[in-house]
């Protein structure tokens, strides 16, 4: 029964792995979607869906997995040698995915950064757009009064 427990929380390492390494594509195809101009927003909106989707696979994995881990934590203590090649495949199983993890962070900022940096493009381009209305605005009314004489100028001798 610990065998099956243990394969059930090697599979679901194995698994999150996988999620990890879609999870590291998703915020690829982010990255070159905020390095085009303009950019996608509907393409980057829906890989941000997907990447939700796959966090909350990543929760439910990593939940069955501590909960497992409840159930033979004890039993495995108790004979640390019967189980000593599960313990080990968890073991690189966990470290290869704390480094994705670590990766995936590290894409994150270099996102973050990149989306914050078009951010702050489109709203100089938005400032500068609202600017040339203004002084466009301000040419056509001095304009539309230069036809204007103004009444103390006319002259009232008639």
């Amino acid at each position: 029964m610990t065998e099956g427990y243990l394969q059930i929380m090697i599979e679901s390492l194995e698994k999150k792995i996988v999620v990890l390494d879609q999870i590291m594509e998703l915020n690829v195809r982010q990255a070159e979607l905020s390095s085009h101009q303009p950019m996608d927003m509907e393409a980057y909106d829906k890989t941000m869906d997907e990447k939700g989707t796959l966090i909350d696979e990543i929760n439910k994995l990593d939940d069955g997995f501590t909960s497992t881990y409840k159930l033979v934590k004890d039993i495995v203590q108790q004979e640390p040698e019967k189980y000593r090649d599960k313990v080990l495949q968890m073991q690189e199983l966990i470290r290869v995915a704390v480094e994705k993890g670590v990766t995936i962070e590290a894409q994150e900022r270099r996102n973050r950064s990149a989306l914050e940096t078009v951010f702050r493009m489109k709203r100089t381009e938005i400032k500068q757009v609202k600017r040339s209305n203004t002084a466009a605005l301000q040419y056509y009314k001095s304009m539309s009064k230069i036809n204007e004489v103004d009444p103390q100028l006319m002259d009232k001798k008639k």
